[in-house]
């Protein structure tokens, strides 16, 4: 057990940190959702972790996702693993560096417990969700968390086991601009979704 997880039993029991460690969890995109949850779960003492992206970084995504200037250029998840291993050097991470494609979603978080939807193309949200319900315990989504002026409150809702997180209408395709406040809210509700659930 490294420093951090000793730090951790300051606030959960070892019983509740082993059942956390036990946990896989499946992560589709590294953006504004998917670098929030992903190290927000890391500190709850999440340690295994699948994640799929195929972007690099661009200066538009420091105004909400987890990366620094120096990270420009460079890959998501690549940023995201060596983040992480600060955070925790005992995490696992295994990290594709693909474009999510139905044809070929077989091919990835086949032994993850909970998946999270964190794409910011509502093309492929549906989809993800639709073919990852029947595979793992939860799957938990963010639908609508943009903008500037009349901004609709975040829910949950949740239908089997699928949780959708969100004010479920804002695009931002549609003028509402994607910024750090309703984004970083968005999946810290979504992590502690996952949470809540591993703990009962």
């Amino acid at each position: 057990m490294n420093r951090f997880e000793n730090g951790l039993l300051q606030y959960l029991s070892k019983k509740q940190l082993k059942k956390i460690q036990s946990v896989k969890i499946g992560i589709g995109g590294a953006g504004g959702i998917g670098s929030n949850i992903v190290i927000i779960l890391a500190r709850c003492g999440f340690k295994n972790f699948e994640m799929l992206d195929f972007d690099l970084i661009e200066e538009s995504n420091l105004n909400r996702q987890q990366f620094f200037i120096g990270d420009i250029g460079t890959i998501k998840i690549d940023s995201l693993k060596n983040f992480l291993i600060k955070i925790n050097p005992d995490i696992n991470i295994t990290a594709h560096l693909v474009k999510w494609e139905l044809d070929k979603a077989n091919l990835y978080f086949k032994d993850c417990d909970y998946i999270v939807e964190a794409f910011d193309q509502a093309a492929y949200k549906r989809s993800f969700v639709e073919y990852y319900q029947s595979k793992a315990k939860a799957v938990v989504s963010g639908n609508g968390m943009s903008g500037l002026k009349k901004k609709k409150p975040m829910t949950i809702k949740k239908v089997d086991n699928i949780y959708m997180v969100g004010d479920l209408s804002t695009d931002s395709a549609e003028g509402h601009p994607p910024l750090a406040p309703r984004i970083t809210a968005c999946a810290a509700m979504m992590a502690e979704i996952i949470l809540d659930l591993v703990l009962n």
